[in-house]
């Protein structure tokens, strides 16, 4: 069962994947944010290094498919999926997803392909994902646990298990997304 934290912090993020914001998720969100983050790296149509980008996003719906019906997901069937990923019973599972999701972030935001993901990198990630930019600088500073200045696959692993199933509001890795206190619920 989801908290009213996690239930806030999860719609947030299902907020910045309804990238139409029509109040549902569909292949077309996944679709719009892989054509925005090539644009972001300067990737041209119709290259290798665009349909590797378009099928990470496309990959992400398909996990999501299962939970959804009639290719149109709501928030209600997005907390759904969230709550079985996040059942105690399905570690593995979970934990396959986390590192998967991590692998896909670096895939996508490591541009310099250093093995970690610098302010800039992370600015543009907001910036594909239309995220309010203004969040971007204090939510790297919070995930940047050690404050070496980039972000290693072992915090953003920690950031986002923290934004995924942390009841704590002060927990650094809520602001893997930026300022989610904000959003609608």
């Amino acid at each position: 069962m989801l908290t009213p934290l996690q239930i806030r912090k999860l719609s947030h993020f299902f907020n910045i994947l309804d990238f139409d914001k029509n109040g549902s998720i569909e292949a077309d969100d996944f679709e719009a944010i892989g054509e925005n983050l090539a644009i972001i790296r300067d990737i041209d149509l119709d290259t290798p290094e665009y349909e590797v980008v378009m099928g990470m996003t496309q990959g992400i719906w398909e996990k999501l498919v299962p939970y959804v019906e009639n290719g149109q997901g709501t928030r209600e069937q997005w907390l759904q999926f969230m709550t079985v990923l996040l059942d105690p019973k399905n570690i593995e599972t979970y934990k396959k997803y986390l590192n998967n999701f991590v692998s896909t972030l670096f895939k996508l935001f490591d541009i310099n392909d250093d093995g970690y993901i610098s302010q800039t990198e992370y600015i543009d990630l907001f910036i594909g994902m239309r995220i309010e930019v203004r969040f971007a600088p204090k939510a790297f500073r919070n995930l940047d646990t050690n404050q070496d200045g980039r972000l290693s696959k072992e915090e953003m692993i920690r950031s986002v298990d923290q934004f995924m199933r942390s009841d704590n509001p002060n927990a650094a890795g809520n602001w893997l997304f930026g300022g989610w206190e904000e959003s609608k619920v």
